[in-house]
Order: C-alpha cells, then structure tokens, then sequence
C-alpha cells in the first residue's frame, strides 16, 4: 500500500529538520492572529492551510452586500501577509481528514504531519436544523454569500422598476433581515441608506424609498 506524500518540502522541512511542525487550519481572524503573534521564533515551523488564498475581515462583509466596498477591499491575500515571515508557509487546500492517533492532517488528498495542531476553522450560518431554509435565506459567511446577497437585492429593484403590478412591486421592494446581531443591524440599516440615498437617484418608476426593510 502506498502512503500518500507528507508535506515536508511544502512545510520547508527536510527529514533532518529537528524543530517542531505545527499545523494552523484557518486562515480566520483565530488562525491569522495566532500565525503573526508566535511565528515559530526559529523554533517552530508553522504550515497554516485553508481553503481560500485570502484572510476575509468578516465584519464588513455587509458593506460588501450592499455594495458600498469591493471584494478585494476585505481580502487580503495571505501570502502577502505573511510575506516576511519565513517560518510560515501557506497552502490552500481543503481540509479532507485529521488522524489524531497519527498525527497528520490529509488536505487536497496529501498528508501532512505535525507536532502540533491548531484548528480555527470558522462557523456556518444555522438554519436552526432546518436547512431546507438556506435556499430561500441567504447566509453571510464568506464573499460568496454577500455577493449573491448583492445580486439578488438589485436584481428585485430592477424587476420592481419593470413591472405594473404594485402588489409584486411592494413584494420585491420588502427585505428581511433575520438576526439582531451586530451583523443584522448594520445590514439593515445599511440597506435602509441604499434605498433612501442612493436608488433614488438610479430608477424612475419607483420611489426606492418606499422599500421596507424588516429586521427579526
């Protein structure tokens, strides 16, 4: 039976290496924090592993869903990060396995040992065990989600701006926001800003300030 590769050479150890490997899953504000405070010193090498090439400054993430940032301006790119520190290295790859008897983390179907590992991956939107929800209730993790977020909420006031049916009009024009959380709050109170400044300058056929926006 083959054994799948370890990560040496992609960690920057070599089988004579005598200092201690740690293994970092994340790249969110516990892993990130974690990486640029200990750094090894030169007695640790650090391998930090995640799924996206870029630390993402979540709360500003609703900025991004109501267009008032770029993508780029919340996602920095860990390799410049971590440019300057030479006992960091940085892989993107999604975590498939963790074997703690072993020691080894299995990513993008490679191994990689460690010494000692620290797992800072992050949370999921709950759906309250009812998942079925996330089809027609947006989360607002990752770029991804405030992108669609972004999307659908302009593609409702265009189609508000198009049709005549005012009962449709008051539907695609009404927004819920489920959660009363620092998140929840701005988004919603961002949103309220987006239709009353900067709509109404953009249609014709609608008062985007008669939109409504619900926070539950």
């Amino acid at each position: 039976m083959v054994t799948p590769p370890i990560l040496a050479l992609m960690a920057g150890l070599t089988p004579q290496d005598k200092h201690p490997r740690i293994v970092v899953l994340g790249a969110g504000f516990g892993g990130l924090a974690f990486c640029q405070h200990f750094r090894g010193r030169g007695r640790a090498k650090i391998v930090l592993i995640d799924k996206q090439n870029h630390h993402l400054f979540q709360p500003l993430l609703y900025q991004v869903a109501m267009a008032g940032l770029a993508a780029p301006d919340i996602a920095a790119p860990l390799r410049t990060v971590f440019r300057r520190y030479p006992d960091v290295s940085v892989h993107m790859a999604e975590v498939e396995a963790i074997d703690l008897n072993n020691k080894t983390v299995t990513a993008a179907g490679r191994v990689v040992s460690y010494d000692y590992l620290v797992i800072g991956l992050g949370g999921l939107t709950s759906y309250f065990g009812h998942d079925d929800w996330a089809e027609h209730a947006l989360g607002l993790k990752t770029l991804d989600d405030a992108m669609a977020i972004r999307r659908r909420v302009l593609r409702s006031f265009e189609l508000a701006e198009n049709t005549d049916d005012l009962d449709e009009r008051r539907r695609l024009m009404t927004i819920v926001v489920v959660g009363g959380g620092p998140t929840g709050l701005e988004l919603a109170g961002t949103m309220a800003e987006l239709t009353r400044r900067v709509f109404r300058r953009d249609f014709r056929r609608i008062n985007p300030a008669e939109a409504r926006i619900v926070l539950v």
